[in-house]
């Protein structure tokens, strides 16, 4: 949960257009979700980020925790929910940040620099997903090269479609040579990278209760169905094989059983990627302790499957302790259960602490 913290390392010119926390009553449409950042002269949701809010004010964990700002307390909860390793994503870029692309770059490069400085703290139990400017690659590619160089990096940030362009975009193919050169997975998330579907969707009554972030009765669309949709994305185009030592996870999509029908589905018009990138390891995908991981593997394997904690939210993909929850399970092999809650994030994210 990103506060103003994350736009220090800002350079000195983009100061007077830094972002700026805003906190409404609780009594208005947003409900608990009163609280918003102020970036380049416009009012945008972020979910609970900044933490000002009812959202946040009202969670288990403290503020400091969330915001990364006491990486001790971080550690804390970590601890409670019986976390040896987390990988920080973040929540400012559930959605597009502003139309700018030169502050847009600017924005995401201080987060990067203001995360890969608390990471530092956490003596080895925290990694992080940096953010890159997809419309602007050439600027990409630099901020690649120098989060790697400060460390504590563990994947690039992306959503299913960045700036209404799916990932098969070959603009974006310099970004992913250089994630590729410097090891660094590509993690598809949950969020909305596309103008054009919010903007088809603005006018629609929202359901009593859904999150005023996404516009009304969109929230299954354009958040785990695009997320689905780049994964078909990979496997039906050429950049299934033009960068064949990246790794790909798509995160955050409400489980992992929708990859049955896929890998069904391009298994039945005769897509050859689909199993050459399972074989080879390379597909990676959040599952959810209700689901049948054992068929699923029996149809896929077992080595595709990681645990997303989305520690501190509250909401669809959260929980608690994923220890437990998956622990809770009578039907689970302990080999499916040592790959799900260790190895395959750390072949995902090639963590050898």
């Amino acid at each position: 949960m990103e506060n103003e913290l994350a736009w220090q390392f800002l350079p000195d010119e983009f100061h007077a257009r830094r972002p700026v926390p805003i906190e409404l009553p609780e009594d208005t449409s947003l409900t608990v979700f009163n609280a918003a950042w102020l970036i380049d002269e416009k009012v945008r949701l972020f979910g609970a980020s900044p933490p000002i809010g009812a959202r946040s004010v009202g969670k288990r964990y403290p503020i400091e925790s969330q915001t990364l700002e006491s990486i001790p307390a971080r550690l804390a909860d970590m601890d409670r929910a019986n976390l040896d390793i987390q990988v920080i994503y973040p929540t400012f870029g559930l959605t597009n940040l502003c139309e700018d692309v030169t502050l847009e770059a600017e924005l995401m490069k201080s987060y990067n620099s203001f995360v890969a400085g608390q990471v530092k703290q956490s003596g080895g139990r925290m990694l992080y997903a940096a953010m890159v400017p997809f419309r602007n690659p050439d600027a990409a590619v630099k901020e690649i090269q120098r989060v790697a160089e400060m460390g504590g990096v563990a994947s690039i940030f992306m959503r299913g479609l960045e700036w209404d362009r799916p990932i098969s975009d070959p603009s974006f193919y310099p970004i992913y040579a250089e994630a590729e050169k410097h090891n660094l997975p590509i993690g598809v998330h949950i969020g909305s990278g596309s103008p054009a579907l919010r903007e088809m969707f603005r006018y629609q009554k929202r359901i009593p209760g859904e999150e005023p972030f996404w516009p009304g009765r969109m929230k299954r669309l354009i958040g785990p169905i695009v997320v689905q949709f780049a994964f078909y994305n990979l496997m039906e185009t050429p950049l299934a094989s033009e960068f064949p030592k990246l790794r790909w996870g798509f995160l955050e999509t409400t489980g992992s059983d929708w990859l049955m029908g896929a890998v069904g589905a391009l298994r039945r018009k005769g897509n050859k990627a689909v199993d050459k990138f399972l074989d080879e390891g390379r597909v990676f995908v959040c599952a959810e302790p209700t689901e049948d991981i054992e068929y699923m593997a029996s149809k896929i394997g077992n080595d595709i499957f990681m645990v997303c904690t989305d520690l501190p939210h509250f909401d669809d993909a959260a929980h608690e302790n994923p220890l437990e929850e998956f622990g809770a399970r009578n039907d689970i092999r302990p080999e499916t259960m040592e790959k799900l809650l260790w190895s395959n994030a750390s072949r995902f994210y090639d963590y050898a602490g």
